[in-house]
């Protein structure tokens, strides 16, 4: 049986990995759930076969990496080579007899031929006339040449035929029955938006007649329209990770329950929006009660302190997804009406965050330059990284200048593509639904997806 190691974040998985599929991806429905950044809530597949384990990735997903390159369809792994997958790493074991065939070495293929002329001298010695008649027996009667190219050409017919009439198999494997699948997604749109929309998308990724095209793009065209409770279950898994980390783990190790104000403001305004934004969210109810036990510590109805405006502006930039656009936007609302020493520290605040804002540009162009160098740094290169860095300068930076030579940056990366703008504006991250439209909010950006059809 094989292993299969999952590396993500310095935390170590291990796990037995048999016959059959295991899904990965960052939603509630992957049987392997992973936590980076850029996962897909159903990134894609591993399948355990006769040769091996598979992994099969589902369309329009950011690439994985093994061997130093990218992996975006079908890839067989070996024993032992990790595949990175955003941050985190898959690496699979096999037991003896099982994986990809390891190519005999030249010694043993030398072997193994010395052994065949030992044995076909030893038949020699045997007599002559003997191993003569043996083999003019095996030969059997001869067969006519007409014969055989009717064969051929009867086999080649057969061949056709089941090519066109077999039901196509695509990436899932032997298994794969187009018809199976696309009755589950039909039922899962009732029972299971999530897992439907996971469907939907494996379904894309399959190789399929043009008539099953048709059928899946047709789907995704009017999905928005007739799946909304769907999109509404997507955005409430999507808010995952960031309503856990922003809300329930702040709650209890962020906020002092023993009076500190400017945190339980913090804790206020992001749960108003949750609440505001995902009313159908299983955890509403349990961000209400927070909210009844930590309001009266904010003191939310009383004006801000230049305190308060100091732990939202860390709130927003402290950790990703920064918001430096919302950082300033908090400074610029308190100084409106500051004056004296609340004046002086509000422009103090700002020239922090200036700095901060800088810093956090520089590093991203210092990170792109590395996973885009494949001449420097073979082995890191991933322009999908190179990408996000830009995009997330351009998402995140308030300070025009900064945002406009992402931009030009992020247009000049030969791999950035129409196909990956219309991925931003199809998938905007629950946690950042302002992502696509800053993007687009760029005069050279919105003339580039305006030229090829984006917008």
């Amino acid at each position: 049986m094989a292993r299969l190691t999952l590396d993500e974040g310095g935390e170590v998985r291990r796990f037995k990995l048999s016959s059959g599929k295991l899904t990965f991806g960052s939603g509630e429905g992957a049987t392997l759930k992973l936590s980076s950044e850029d996962v897909a809530e159903r990134h894609g597949v591993i399948e355990m076969g006769p040769e091996g384990a598979t992994l099969r990735m589902a369309k329009g997903v950011m690439p994985a990496k093994a061997a130093g390159a990218q992996v975006s369809g079908s890839y067989l792994m070996k024993d032992g080579q990790a595949v990175s997958i955003g941050g985190a790493k898959l690496t699979i074991e096999y037991d003896e007899g099982e994986g990809p065939a390891k190519p005999r070495s030249a010694a043993s293929g030398t072997a193994a031929s010395g052994g065949g002329s030992s044995a076909r001298t030893r038949g020699r010695s045997g007599g002559g006339r003997v191993s003569s008649s043996r083999r003019q027996q095996s030969k059997g009667p001869a067969i006519p040449t007409g014969v055989v190219l009717a064969a051929v050409v009867l086999a080649l017919v057969v061949v056709v035929y089941m090519l066109m009439s077999e039901t196509n198999k695509g990436l899932e494997g032997e298994n794969f029955d187009f018809n199976v699948e696309w009755n589950r997604y039909q039922r899962e749109r009732q029972d299971d938006p999530v897992g439907a929309r996971a469907t939907l998308t494996q379904l894309a990724a399959e190789q399929l007649t043009p008539e099953q095209r048709r059928m899946v793009e047709q789907a995704e065209i009017v999905k928005d329209e007739l799946m909304e409770g769907l999109d509404d279950s997507v955005r409430n898994t999507g808010i995952n990770p960031w309503k856990d980390a922003r809300l329930i783990n702040y709650s209890e190790s962020r906020w002092n329950p023993k009076g500190e104000r400017p945190h339980a403001r913090v804790f206020m305004k992001r749960a108003k929006w949750f609440v505001e934004e995902f009313p159908t969210h299983p955890d509403v109810d349990r961000v209400r009660r927070l909210m009844d036990r930590i309001g009266p510590v904010a003191e939310l109805e009383s004006a801000e302190t230049l305190e308060d405006v100091r732990w939202e502006v860390w709130g927003l930039t402290a950790a990703e997804p920064k918001d430096f656009r919302g950082g300033f936007g908090a400074i610029d609302r308190f100084a409106a009406s500051a004056a004296g020493p609340d004046a002086t520290g509000a422009e103090q605040l700002r020239q922090e965050l200036v700095t901060a804002e800088k810093e956090f540009y520089e590093e991203k162009l210092a990170d792109a330059a590395v996973v885009y160098d494949r001449v420097t740094y073979p082995k890191k290169y991933d322009p999908s990284e190179a990408i996000d860095d830009m995009v997330r300068i351009i998402v995140c930076c308030q300070t025009e200048a900064l945002r406009t030579d992402a931009v030009g940056r992020l247009l000049a990366i030969s791999e950035f593509s129409p196909e990956l703008l219309k991925g931003y504006k199809r998938k905007n991250p629950a946690s950042q639904p302002y992502r696509y439209k800053r993007l687009i909010g760029e005069p050279e950006m919105r003339a580039f997806a305006e030229a090829n059809g984006v917008e």
